[in-house]
């Protein structure tokens, strides 16, 4: 009985103890917390109570602060080798475009690209977006790679190269779906986003017509010009503009 008494009298004891612990543990892991003990001894009770509240705060969505140092230089990079290529095209008979200076261009644009996407992957700089963004933007990387070296190189057959194109331009179609169909995660819609695909699902498969030789050149010439500013030079101007001005992104 003096034992029975004696684990009895104990046990609140030890359960008082196992929540101070827990409660313990959770204070020293929360992150905003864990600032207020790193801050204490030189901020104050004043500034800890500042950092607890910032740190408390409802965040923001991910790509409005973060999507621009990502993704600006990658649209101007893309832009300068599409217009490039668009006013290359607007001149059949080259009188005024080197296919060769569009080529290193073009290819070095492709290979610029790879750096961000690598970076951009390994810090995962577009929170759950980063792998469909990344998947999308390195066919595009392979794609003017592989162009840029055809043309330097001067492949007179590039039917190949035309059929992938294609297929990059129906799997742009799928991305296009995407955005078209769910939601943003600000509540909005991707509906700016679904045009870019859009415009891209129609320019990819003209680039690939033009290769094997079903389509005008002039005709791709207006449409590469057009989606050189409009899903190119566009996006990256607002990209690089400050929180809250950044339009539909």
């Amino acid at each position: 009985m003096k034992r029975m008494e004696s684990r009895s009298g104990l046990w609140p004891g030890h359960l008082i103890m196992l929540v101070v612990g827990l409660c313990l543990f959770v204070v020293g892991m929360h992150p905003a917390w864990a600032a207020t003990v790193s801050t204490a001894g030189d901020g104050g009770a004043a500034a800890s109570l500042a950092q607890i509240a910032k740190d408390l705060a409802p965040a923001k969505p991910f790509f409005v602060t973060s999507d621009g140092k990502w993704i600006a230089p990658l649209m101007y990079i893309g832009s300068f080798a599409l217009l490039a290529n668009g006013l290359m095209h607007l001149d059949p008979a080259r009188k005024k475009a080197s296919e060769f200076g569009v080529g290193i261009i073009t290819a070095t644009a492709g290979i610029m690209w790879w750096p961000f996407l690598i970076a951009m992957m390994v810090a995962q700089g577009l929170g759950p977006l980063t792998n469909l963004v990344t998947g999308l933007a390195g066919m595009y990387a392979f794609f003017f790679t592989a162009l840029g070296l055809t043309q330097i190189f001067r492949v007179e057959s590039r039917h190949q190269l035309g059929a992938v194109a294609i297929f990059i331009g129906w799997l742009t179609g799928v991305y296009a779906y995407f955005f078209l169909t769910t939601p943003a995660p600000t509540g909005g819609t991707w509906m700016y986003h679904f045009t870019i695909a859009l415009v891209w699902f129609v320019a990819m498969n003209l680039a690939g017509l033009y290769m094997q030789g079903r389509m005008s050149e002039r005709v791709l010439g207006w449409v590469v010009s057009f989606a050189a500013v409009y899903t190119f030079a566009v996006p990256g101007v607002l990209w690089s503009m400050p929180p809250g001005h950044q339009g539909p992104f």
